[in-house]
């Protein structure tokens, strides 16, 4: 008997071991189930294809292979692949007799792909093969990986054929069955349009020793002792197909040319062919290749592989639980398999040629940085001079930038900045003491000169003092009496229900008692009662005419000369900066919950509960609608470049479409409504907030990067500062949290009250915004440390948006509210024509001109400047 390794074995081949999945596969198609494959290469997947069709077509079933991978994907058209698809079926079915294929292809050429596919399934089930069973094997499954579009669509149709059997009897006659090295969730985008929740999972699992019994014939050549030899065999691959069936073969060949010696123990004598021709000088004698695909499967993704490695090290020392990706990665493989939840190296011969020294090998040659990590983990972690610093230590991080990197790759980079940290401090408290010394010796010198000219300046200051009193006296006296003309003006004209000039004489007159040192209680008291009043009794300031709906959403242009807001009476109103009403944009049928302006400034986009996204030139001209989304559109933004318009939807997805209005893609894949959506500044990555509780990170092509899990409640907004190192999330738990774009979590800022609605870096960087339910307004720094809260709000604040200059911040406050004092917080000591209040959302929208830097927040009696 001949034994043979690689390939497909022919149904009828000796050497073919049946399993438990080979009954189990035929007996669930039997039964009309779909049924699915998916395991590492090399497991026997294509023999058990071969053998079961073989098997159905003997008892008069209909059987086509589709091999995906002759489909082909490098450089392909998805109407190229739908083509290559069908032509594979209609050869499997053998269709060319009865027909031409391209005469076809043309009477369906106004239907789409994956219409014609639907059409081309229901023409074989109702004419062409009316009454017979159809089976329908797909191979190669993860070649779809390679393909530059996402081919859900197909995924989907075959989920309809097994749904629409309810409907027509006839697709009670075809059935899938699907082969490959992936998992679910690899090939499908769509996960509500898997057809992998409606199948059954066959397991391919190794040989076991009573199913191998066909297996022994080739070994018996006189030793008598066949059986033992097949069971040292399977201790050694532990039933893995390929290495059983190659082993066999070597141990027969030996036993043909050569005597064993009657001493020697099965499991010795196997033992040493397995050290001579598989794991000595493996990587020349793997024909066919085995051992270098699982190799190069580790090895092949550079940004992967230090994690891979990482964790098949530890899973070296100790076997363990583990779900990442890495791990099914591995499983994937074929290096790892998992029992009771536990992995495990598969077999006796990977551990022999994946050990832990040709781990180590391969992490030295993918670390720039691995002489210095393994001394520091020869010294336990705890040799601080094997830490990395200065110029080693950045290129160690640039390196490492884009890679999954293992524990312990990460705890030594952590710890490196952590001590690079440390010993800059040292170096800058040095230069402090030593500039504190040279100063100190500079004040004495100076101090010696002070003396001697003091007799001088003592008599000519006794001089001046006495003429200066006078004259001081004349002026404080002045100043009191203006200033009290100034709270007189201001009572008088609050009286006269001139609010904002009463506002604006009350807060001149506070800032020249604060330039005074000495004042009069009584005068004291009563510029505070009158700057009380303006404050607090007024009702309200300068009204941008013609906002007399709620505000949802509020945006700046690029050139800070206009001020766009999202309104609830289905316009998008544009507005000059000085509050003039420019144009009200009226086309939406529904409220106008976001909205944004192009980077260039010259298109202002909408999102309406309506199910739609308008463009707008800035005369009110309606540019385009955007149709498509199945519920309202909560936000639309730009891209940097203004290429791209991304929409989020409560219907789950979010849209992104060209600068044109077309349809780009759409992406799914939260499970709930997406509220928010951002591009980071360079483009590359757009963020999403769902209900679900995630933010997700995916690339301009839509493949999902990361997905940051933590908050407990839905998120509602997202923000990337303006370098794109920092995201921040705000939720409806009360939280910021801050992260890295490659999924690490930063900070939670905590300290709101209530739902945080939304969150806004300044243009710098250098402040975070957010804004509460809680009726305040937080500021926080860049790295998370809280600077100051912004109190006096009646009601709660639902948005906040900086100006691109950094000197003008927008809040938009909820319900009702009216209170003005948050001008005064904000703008003390800027001139009464920079703060300006507009009424929205029943409440206000208050735009306030902001020196980041040199911001003075008045609260009462007290000033905190920062």
């Amino acid at each position: 008997m001949d034994y043979q390794v690689g390939g497909s074995l022919a149904p009828d081949a000796p050497s073919y071991v049946e399993r438990h999945a080979d009954r189990q596969l035929y007996r669930s198609l039997l039964d009309g189930q779909f049924c699915y494959v998916l395991t590492s290469r090399q497991m026997g997947k294509s023999s058990l294809l071969v053998r079961t069709r073989a098997r159905l077509q003997r008892e008069g079933c209909r059987c086509a292979t589709l091999d995906l991978g002759a489909v082909g994907c490098e450089g392909i058209s998805p109407e190229q692949w739908y083509k290559g698809v069908l032509t594979e079926l209609w050869r499997g079915f053998e269709l060319f007799g009865d027909g031409n294929f391209k005469t076809w292809w043309q009477q369906v050429s106004e239907l789409g792909t994956i219409q014609k596919l639907r059409g081309f399934l229901d023409e074989l089930l109702r004419h062409r093969f009316s009454g017979e069973r159809l089976f329908i094997f797909i191979d190669e499954v993860d070649s779809i990986l390679n393909l530059e579009f996402a081919v859900d669509d197909f995924f989907a149709l075959i989920r309809f054929c097994h749904e629409y059997r309810a409907i027509d009897p006839n697709y009670n006659r075809l059935t899938f069955a699907i082969f490959g090295v992936a998992t679910p969730s690899d090939l499908i985008r769509d996960k509500s349009r898997t057809p992998f929740n409606i199948g059954t999972a066959i397991s391919l699992d190794g040989f076991a020793l009573e199913e191998a019994e066909a297996l022994v014939a080739g070994l018996a050549f006189g030793w008598g002792n066949e059986r033992a030899v097949l069971r040292e065999i399977l201790a050694q691959t532990n039933g893995q197909p390929f290495l059983t069936q190659k082993l066999c073969q070597l141990a027969r060949e030996r036993l043909e040319f050569q005597t064993v010696d009657g001493k020697i123990s099965p499991a010795e004598w196997i033992a040493e062919i397995v050290r001579d021709r598989l794991v000595r000088h493996w990587e020349s004698q793997d024909e066919p290749e085995h051992l270098r695909t699982i190799r190069d499967r580790l090895l092949h993704n550079e940004d992967r592989s230090s994690r891979l490695l990482g964790l098949y090290q530890q899973i070296l020392q100790a076997e363990i639980a583990d779900n990442s990706p890495e791990a099914l990665e591995l499983i994937l493989s074929g290096l790892l398999v998992k029992k009771n939840g536990i992995l495990q190296v598969k077999n006796r011969i990977y551990r022999q040629i994946f050990t832990r020294e040709w781990v180590e090998t391969q992490l030295q040659n993918l670390r720039p940085y691995w002489q210095t990590l393994t001394a520091w983990v020869a010294s336990r972690e705890r040799d601080e001079s094997r830490l990395l610093r200065g110029q080693a230590l950045a290129e160690a991080r640039s390196w490492s930038q884009g890679k999954r990197l293992s524990d312990l790759d990460r705890r030594f980079l952590a710890a490196s900045q952590e001590f690079d940290r440390r010993e800059w401090q040292k170096i800058l408290e040095a230069d402090r003491a030593a500039e504190m010394a040279l100063r100190l010796d500079l004040e004495r010198k100076v101090a010696r000169l002070q003396r001697l000219l003091l007799g001088v300046v003592s008599l000519a200051f006794a001089i001046a003092t006495a003429l200066g009193l006078v004259a001081s006296q004349q002026y404080h006296q002045a100043t009191l009496s203006q200033i009290e003309a100034i709270a007189t003006s201001s009572d008088a004209l609050f009286a006269d229900d001139r609010r904002l000039d009463a506002l604006v004489a009350a807060i001149k007159a506070q800032k020249s008692l604060q330039k005074l040192n000495s004042v009069p209680p009584d005068l004291r008291d009563y510029a505070d009662k009158v700057l009380r009043q303006a404050v607090y009794d007024a009702l309200e300031f300068n009204r941008l005419s013609g906002q007399d709906s709620r505000v949802w959403g509020v945006a700046f242009s690029p050139q800070g000369d206009r001020i766009a807001t999202a309104n609830g009476d289905n316009t998008v109103k544009l507005w000059q900066s000085d509050g003039k009403l420019l144009a009200t944009l009226s086309n939406h049928l529904g409220p106008v919950w976001g909205v944004a302006f192009s980077p260039d400034g010259k298109i202002v986009a909408s999102a309406s509960w309506d199910k739609t996204v308008k463009l707008w030139d800035l005369d009110g001209k309606l540019r385009s609608t955007l149709t498509g989304h199945r519920g309202a559109v909560w936000d639309v933004a730009f891209s940097p470049d203004g290429q791209m318009i991304a929409s989020a939807s409560e219907d789950k997805t979010v849209k992104l479409w060209s600068a044109d209005g077309t349809l780009l893609r759409t992406l799914a894949g939260h499970g709930a409504t997406v509220w928010d959506v951002a591009f980071s500044p360079d483009g590359k990555i757009l963020a999403t907030a769902s209900d679900d509780r995630t933010v997700k990170l995916r690339s301009r092509d839509g493949t999902l990067l990361q997905t940051l899990e933590g908050h407990g409640a839905a998120v509602w907004k997202v923000a990337f500062s303006p370098d794109g190192k920092t995201i921040a999330s705000a939720s409806w738990d009360g939280t910021v949290r801050l992260w890295k774009p490659d999924g690490r979590a930063i900070a939670i800022l905590e300290g709101h009250g209530d739902r945080v609605r939304d969150v806004a870096f300044s243009p710098d960087g250098r402040v975070l915004a957010s804004a509460s339910e809680d009726r305040t307004v937080k500021l926080w720094n860049w790295d998370g440390a809280f600077l100051h809260v912004l109190n006096g709000h009646q009601a709660g604040v639902i948005a906040v948006s900086f100006s691109r200059d950094d000197r003008t911040v927008a809040f938009g406050t909820d319900f009702k509210c009216r209170s003005p004092d948050l001008c005064l917080r904000l703008g003390a000591g800027l001139p009464a024509d920079e703060c300006r209040f507009g009424r929205g959302r029943s409440g206000i929208v208050q735009v306030l001109n902001l020196e980041i830097a040199r911001v003075s927040i008045v609260n009462c009696d007290t000033t905190l400047t920062f």
